[in-house]
């Protein structure tokens, strides 16, 4: 069967080959007997029958547009060393909570759209964990860059939120997505 399918066999029952046609190239390109290439024949022509074709038409997507009906929340926790002119360093902590909305289904759709055209069936908590992972990667990036920001000043975690993240704030809200609450706060570790 795996064999089958890295050889894209299946794409032959996808576009509506008849039985004999797969068996008979089944037969030909993997020399298996008969049975077997039935038997791995009619697993595909069940599978792109077309009522099975209908029901993914009609699921396509339909994580996408159950996402967008609710809201989210982020939990972020971050950690980073603040480096000082005189060559010290310390430990700071932020954390941040993130509730967002979509706010406009079509730039979500266009910034999702690589992973959807690769899988179209993406579930809600799919893309959830897909922006996920962005969002947090954008506040580890804007911590680590707000931490050394100035290394005379120490970072006022009071502002982080808000400063600190003011453009990946924009970004999100490029991808369509509509901030409803953002709060956070850190903190520095002084003790050697």
């Amino acid at each position: 069967m795996l064999v089958t399918l890295m050889s894209k066999t299946h794409e032959m029952a996808r576009k509506g080959s008849s039985a004999d046609e797969i068996v008979s190239h089944i037969q030909s390109e993997h020399c298996l007997n008969k049975k077997a290439a039935k038997d791995i024949a009619s697993v595909y022509l069940e599978l792109f029958n077309d009522e099975n074709k209908k029901s993914w038409k009609k699921a396509k997507e339909l994580g996408f547009e159950e996402f967008c009906k609710s809201e989210w929340t982020i939990e972020w926790d971050g950690r980073c060393d603040w480096h000082t002119k005189h060559g010290g360093s310390y430990p700071c902590s932020a954390e941040a909570s993130l509730t967002f909305a979509v706010g406009d289904k079509k730039k979500l759709h266009d910034h999702l759209g690589s992973e959807l055209k690769k899988n179209p069936f993406l579930s809600e908590d799919d893309i959830y964990g897909i922006l996920l992972e962005q969002i947090e990667e954008d506040l580890d990036s804007d911590m680590r860059e707000y931490c050394d920001a100035d290394d005379y000043y120490e970072p006022f975690w009071e502002e982080f939120v808000g400063e600190g993240t003011y453009e990946s704030e924009a970004k999100w809200k490029s991808w369509g997505l509509e901030i409803v609450e953002f709060t956070g706060s850190g903190d520095i570790d002084f003790e050697p």
